[in-house]
């Protein structure tokens, strides 16, 4: 079809053509977290550099990863799965209100990051490819890094933080090769921060390098 059909297209049917130009957005590093809301334990165990997502009505967010992820006894992966459910991941502060996996609000806020798998049940299919997630918990609720909370715990947490009868998730889709720091198209329509950190399993000694996407913009699918 040609520049002038389509144009008459348009103009009787009312045909919308989506634009497929990526937001004006962009990554850039910020200093260490010194946000009140967050304990001193909490900002102790964060990487001494954040991130700063900026697009064109401002800041989106800033996102501040733990130094080390826990990992389950003996892995070596940098498979989510491999991650200790209800163990701290990080933090990342709203100035203003913003949107989770489900589709629902964020108020404005500082949270925390803890990474859980979304239950295998009639409840949960369809909602994500994979069940890996990071729940979010009010700054001033999660004051301890250490701490490793149960799947009802966290949920509860998480709950108080969306002020809703359901926890508050970020989708954890899978890293793109390279691993620079970046804010992206993960081709589905959802945009992903790319940030990376360091994980040790339970017991071990050695670090391993671990990257992450964090689905930022977009929603589940049947949420």
């Amino acid at each position: 079809m040609n520049s002038r059909w389509l144009l008459l297209f348009v103009l009787l049917f009312g045909i919308v053509v989506p634009s497929m130009t990526a937001p004006a957005a962009k990554v850039e590093p910020t200093g260490a977290c010194t946000n009140p809301d967050f304990s001193d334990a909490v900002k102790g165990a964060l990487q001494p550099q954040g991130l700063r997502i900026t697009n064109d009505d401002g800041v989106l967010c800033e996102i501040w990863l733990a130094r080390t992820l826990q990992q389950a006894a003996g892995s070596t992966s940098t498979d989510y799965n491999s991650l200790t459910p209800g163990s701290f991941a990080g933090v990342i502060v709203y100035p203003g209100k913003a949107g989770d996996y489900r589709g629902h609000a964020i108020p404005g806020a500082a949270y925390t990051m803890r990474y859980e798998t979304m239950p295998a049940d009639g409840n949960h299919m369809g909602v994500a490819p994979t069940q890996d997630f990071f729940l979010l918990s009010l700054g001033s609720a999660d004051q301890d890094p250490a701490a490793v909370f149960a799947y009802d715990a966290l949920v509860n947490l998480s709950r108080k933080a969306s002020k809703t009868n359901h926890p508050a998730p970020l989708y954890l889709t899978a890293p793109a090769p390279g691993g620079g720091a970046a804010f992206h198209d993960t081709g589905d329509g959802h945009w992903a921060v790319e940030v990376k950190t360091k994980a040790k399993a339970q017991g071990g000694s050695a670090e391993i390098d671990f990257p992450l996407a964090i689905v930022l913009i977009g929603k589940g699918e049947s949420n």
